[in-house]
């Protein structure tokens, strides 16, 4: 079942966050990018709002030896005050794999009215939170609606 709140980071020197959340009036989505304190107090706010019935979602962050690591210590470092606040407030905590959205991904996002024009960050952790519900069985119907409506449900 489907907790009242998911929010999901894209770590970095801008994080993006993606929120789903059941409003009073269904289920609504927002997505945005922040710099790292303005991303910490969001963070932190959704993790005390909803505690234990918050899912974190987390990309993960591997530094390799062959790719140029200009954003890591920014990337690690959200990671952590992530990790922090969720764990401080009984959140479940889910980390994922580093990706970004491919094209069936992009078409998905416009699909479920989940793209952020020119915030790629944004739509990193949209992307992310959409791969894992739909992995999950856990995507709330009225968005199965839209990509089904669009032919893209899986």
């Amino acid at each position: 079942m489907l907790p009242p709140c998911t929010l999901w980071v894209d770590p970095g020197g801008m994080t993006g966050c993606a929120w789903l959340w059941l409003a009073e009036t269904g289920w609504a989505f927002f997505a945005d990018e922040y710099a790292f304190l303005e991303a910490g107090q969001h963070i932190e706010d959704t993790a005390r709002r909803y505690r234990t019935t918050l899912v974190l979602g987390i990309e993960g962050y591997h530094i390799r030896p062959d790719k140029p690591q200009t954003d890591a210590a920014s990337a690690i470092e959200m990671i952590g005050v992530a990790k922090y606040h969720g764990l401080a407030n009984g959140a479940r905590i889910i980390i994922a794999e580093p990706r970004s959205p491919n094209e069936s991904d992009q078409e998905k996002l416009r699909a479920l009215g989940w793209w952020v024009p020119g915030k790629d960050d944004a739509q990193s952790a949209g992307c992310h939170m959409m791969r894992h519900l739909l992995r999950a069985g856990d995507l709330p119907p009225v968005f199965g609606e839209r990509l089904s409506a669009a032919g893209l449900m899986v």
